[in-house]
């Protein structure tokens, strides 16, 4: 009996390294460069070792020696085939110019289980996604910005009272140890709650509040938060099975019911706000006298995860984003004392008023910004699913003059944005902070489509340009009253956190803040 047992032990582990053998060849029948694949984990075996960060393992397939002065080559996730770009012209055909047969994402959450996760216009797939993003663009128009910029900055206000009560005596120079990404979380939360949602968080006072917490269940990368959220990216068809979420349950029902109620009581009192409630409810009572092109009815979880989506990923980039400029400027006092001479200056312009053309003129500001975001972009890569049919796109679509590759619906491509972003070539001694490279007559004379921390074309993040304000105001305010400098918990390198598929700091951004006002210079 053991005999028999063994004989068949071994006919199917033969079938499965044939069937493996078979799957791995799949690029060099095809005449396709490719990085050579590990049995079993293809590709991703550096990812789940998680000896590098996700940013890092990236940026190691887009160096690696198989894939130098290639345009692009290809690579298995697990079994499944899948194309790494480098090229900045093929970069651009994907995202931009060949965006119709390029329009999903190959990531994905689970639609039943996870619906926070799944509804989303993050992961939503067309037509749905275009419908949801279309309606959703008016909350993000230059009218709407400019209507929201005084409930951002009278939250900017509240950092600057809440550092100040950090040292209550007013003497120069009083410093204390603080961990930047925490406290520009209580910050970037308070701004989504107020702005789209009309509700008084109140971090800085209760920093263990509900809109905290749940925010910070999100992005806390546990093992198996990791591996929930390397599933999501890399195996999606794999997620349904392992029940794995985007959004945690608990965080579900705390988010499905503060904007349930949100909208129930402000389509009871019917006063508009000009906040993305209003959108949602608006978006909402047109769909019931009017057919969506989706045959989608726009309500329930749909509507909530719009909302949810704005929470979560707009309290997080930015948080991240501004904690990294601190860290930065720590570094480079010189730079730091160049910014701060910058809103000193800008402020007595404006009689010491933080008003939208103030922050429209802090070019300085902007050019740190774009650094740091080249540094440590949110997300380290991008994500499309080729939609090209045989039947309808003349046999696939084609790579030429790249190749004469042609690929079909379902096969993933990935964009290594921190590989681009790091790469000598488009950006000399990259791992220098240099806010220069993004100064006017710099800009300009960047590669195309090497650059993009929001992403690019119509899935670009719809929130860009209110994250730069919230961003901005949160800086401004932070500086006022005081500087940043490197203490003896400030990890210099940065090292990024292992387990974090987004970018996040290993064991967060500790920095000595030193009360200095600008006062004397307004």
């Amino acid at each position: 009996m053991w005999f028999e047992s063994f004989l068949l032990l071994l006919l199917v582990c033969g079938l499965s390294y044939v069937w493996l053998r078979h799957h791995y060849d799949y690029w060099k029948r095809l005449d396709v460069p490719q990085l050579r694949p590990t049995f079993g984990l293809g590709n991703l075996g550096g990812l789940f070792s998680m000896q590098r960060s996700p940013a890092e393992f990236v940026q190691s397939l887009y160096n690696h020696p198989d894939a130098c002065d290639k345009p692009f080559v290809g690579i298995h996730v697990l079994t499944q085939p899948a194309i790494l770009l480098r090229d900045p012209e093929l970069v651009k055909h994907i995202l931009v110019k060949d965006f119709a047969k390029f329009c999903d994402r190959f990531s994905n959450s689970d639609s039943k289980g996870d619906p926070m996760g799944s509804l989303n216009i993050f992961f939503l797939r067309n037509p749905v996604w275009k419908e949801v993003r279309l309606r959703l663009t008016p909350f993000f128009s230059s009218g709407k910005l400019r209507h929201m910029f005084p409930l951002v900055e009278e939250v900017g206000r509240e950092l600057d009272k809440h550092l100040l009560s950090q040292s209550p005596d007013c003497d120069e120079n009083k410093s204390f140890i603080m961990e930047m990404k925490e406290l520009c979380a209580l910050y970037t939360t308070d701004v989504i709650a107020t702005v789209a949602y009309g509700v008084q968080a109140n971090c800085f006072r209760n920093p263990n509040g509900e809109f905290r917490r749940h925010g910070r269940a999100v992005f806390k990368f546990s093992l198996r938060r990791s591996l929930e959220f390397i599933i999501v990216f890399f195996m999606p068809h794999l997620v349904p099975y392992l029940r794995f979420k985007v959004v945690p349950p608990a965080s579900t029902k705390f988010l499905r019911n503060t904007i349930n109620y949100v909208m129930q009581e402000r389509e009871k009192s019917g006063k508009m706000r000009n906040d993305l409630i209003d959108i949602l409810i608006e978006f909402k009572n047109s769909t019931k006298t009017k057919t969506a092109a989706s045959a989608l009815v726009f309500e329930g979880d749909i509507l909530v995860a719009q909302a949810a989506l704005f929470f979560t990923a707009g309290f997080e980039s930015s948080s991240a984003t501004m904690s990294f400029t601190l860290y930065e400027l720590a570094k480079r006092p010189d730079l730091q004392q160049r910014l701060r001479n910058e809103i000193a200056e800008g402020l007595r312009r404006t009689d010491g008023k933080v008003t939208y053309e103030f922050m429209d003129s802090l070019e300085y500001m902007q050019m740190v910004i774009d650094e740091v975001l080249r540094l440590y972009p949110p997300l380290p890569f991008l994500d499309r699913q080729c939609t090209a049919s045989a039947v309808d796109d003349n046999m696939g679509y084609s790579f030429e003059p790249f190749h004469k590759l042609r690929l079909f619906a379902g096969m993933p491509v990935y964009i290594p944005v921190y590989g681009l972003h790091m790469d000598p070539k488009f950006y000399p001694e990259p791992e220098n902070f240099d806010p220069e490279r993004f100064a006017s007559h710099n800009k300009k004379l960047l590669t195309p489509y090497t650059y993009m921390p929001f992403g690019l074309g119509p899935h670009a993040c719809i929130g860009e340009r209110f994250a730069m304000i919230q961003t901005k105001i949160g800086l401004t305010y932070f500086l006022l009253n005081h500087r940043v400098e490197t203490c003896a918990r400030t990890k210099i390198p940065m090292q990024l956190d292992r387990k974090a598929v987004v970018v996040q700091a290993e064991g967060g951004i500790y920095l000595n803040v030193v009360r200095s006002p600008l006062s004397e210079k307004i």
